[in-house]
């Protein structure tokens, strides 16, 4: 039974590797971003979850619109055996910063990372690349390697 769930898991990362290469194009033809696709649930019955961005904001058309032609393209090249349901969203502010696109995106924003080595650090994002990336915090500036991070979100600003 171990056995099952292993292929299952590594069916889902070869579709959802799939699906990313045949719906970016789609996305981006929307002048937005395809953030992470993510796939939960039984076969058969799972939810394909698109997270979109878009510069200006992710408006509920926006993602109808995405929605009703991933559909579409969904149906003609049927990549998914069985059942699903298809959601489209933003990344939302709780996600966790991953690729070079999401520390991108979250420039000049409040960040609060959790170190491997349990250290917490708070900062505004001034510089990131695939490396590192630098905070500013309380007039100091912090350099933490990419490689340290265990997490690291977006901290709402009121």
């Amino acid at each position: 039974m171990g056995g099952k769930s292993l292929i299952s898991a590594l069916d889902k990362v070869e579709l959802r590797a799939g699906l990313v290469v045949l719906l970016e194009p789609l996305v981006n033809g929307h002048r937005a971003e395809l953030v992470d696709v993510e796939i939960k649930g039984a076969r058969g019955n799972e939810l394909v979850k698109l997270l979109v961005y878009d510069e200006g904001g992710v408006s509920l058309a926006l993602c109808e619109s995405i929605s009703r032609e991933v559909a579409d393209l969904l149906d003609v090249e049927d990549p998914i055996s069985g059942r699903y349901r298809l959601e489209v969203t933003s990344p939302g502010l709780d996600r966790p910063l991953v690729s070079n696109s999401d520390y991108a995106r979250a420039s000049g924003r409040l960040l609060k990372a959790k170190l491997k080595s349990g250290q917490v650090v708070k900062g505004r994002l001034l510089v990131c690349d695939d490396e590192l990336i630098k905070l500013e915090s309380n007039s100091d500036t912090l350099t933490v390697a990419r490689s340290e991070i265990a997490k690291a979100n977006i901290e709402p600003e009121f």
